[in-house]
C-alpha cells in the first residue's frame, strides 16, 4: 500500500469514524513544565483517572506541596529525593525497574543541565532536548511528544489506542512511529489540530472497547 494510499484509507476512516465537530484539545498544562513532565510519567502504562484521582490527583499533590499552582522549574523538581517525591506524588509505580519518581526526577535534571528550566526553554524538535528525556531508562519518544503536547504543542501520542485505530483502518499492523507519522500527514490533509485528532481518536477507541466489553 502506497503513502498516498494509506493516507486517503486513514482520512476515510477519520472522516466516517470520528463524532463531528472533534472534541476540544485538552488543555494540558500550558506553562507548567514541572506538572506536565510528571503527567507525562505517570501516565505509562496506567489509569488516568479523574480530576481528583489518579494522575491528575497526583499532580495537585505536587502543585500542593510546593506551594506552586503554576510549577514552571525544572530545577526545583530535579532537586527531590526519589523516595519524597513518591511519597507527594502517592504514587510508587516502576518502570524498567526504576520508581516512576526517579525517572521524574532524572528527566528534570537531565534537561535543566542543558538549560530546559521552565516551559519556554523547551523546544519539542531540538534533538538535544528530546534525548535528555529518551536517555532516562523507561523514558521512549511516546511519552517524550506527549510530555511536549502536554505543554501545549501539537503532536501524536502514539499509544495502544492510537495504533490500533491506524491499524484497523489500513487492515494491517503498523508501528506507533508509523502510525504517528500517518495522523500528522492526515490532520495537514484535513486542516485539523493534530492533538485534536489524537484526543477525538483516543476517547473513539477506549469508549468503543469500553462498550464492547459490556456488551
Amino acid at each position: 500500500m502506497s503513502l498516498d494510499n494509506s493516507i486517503a484509507r486513514l482520512v476515510a476512516a477519520i472522516e466516517t469514524q470520528l463524532p463531528t465537530p472533534l472534541m476540544d484539545r485538552p488543555t494540558g498544562w500550558p506553562g507548567q513544565i514541572e506538572s506536565a513532565l510528571i503527567d507525562a510519567v505517570l501516565s505509562i502504562r496506567a489509569n488516568y483517572g479523574s480530576p481528583t484521582t489518579g494522575v491528575r490527583a497526583a499532580v495537585r499533590r505536587y502543585k500542593d506541596d510546593v506551594q506552586d499552582d503554576k510549577p514552571n522549574d525544572l530545577r526545583r523538581l530535579a532537586e527531590f529525593d526519589p523516595d519524597k517525591l513518591a511519597q507527594v506524588l502517592g504514587n510508587r509505580q516502576v518502570i524498567s525497574g526504576s520508581l516512576k519518581a526517579k525517572c521524574i526526577i532524572q528527566a528534570a535534571a537531565n534537561l535543566a543541565r542543558i538549560g530546559v528550566q521552565n516551559s519556554d526553554d523547551l523546544d519539542a524538535r531540538d534533538k538535544e532536548h528530546k534525548l535528555a528525556y529518551v536517555s532516562v531508562h523507561g523514558l521512549g519518544w511516546v511519552t517524550w511528544e506527549y510530555f511536549t503536547m502536554l505543554l501545549g504543542l501539537p503532536g501524536i501520542k502514539a499509544d495502544t489506542w492510537i495504533v490500533r485505530f491506524v491499524s484497523q483502518a489500513l487492515a494491517r499492523t503498523v508501528t506507533p512511529a508509523e502510525a504517528r507519522s500517518l495522523l500528522v500527514a492526515s490532520a495537514e490533509v484535513l486542516r485539523i489540530d493534530a492533538t485534536q485528532l489524537d484526543h477525538a481518536i483516543w476517547d473513539h477507541v477506549r469508549r468503543r472497547a469500553s462498550s464492547t466489553r459490556e456488551g
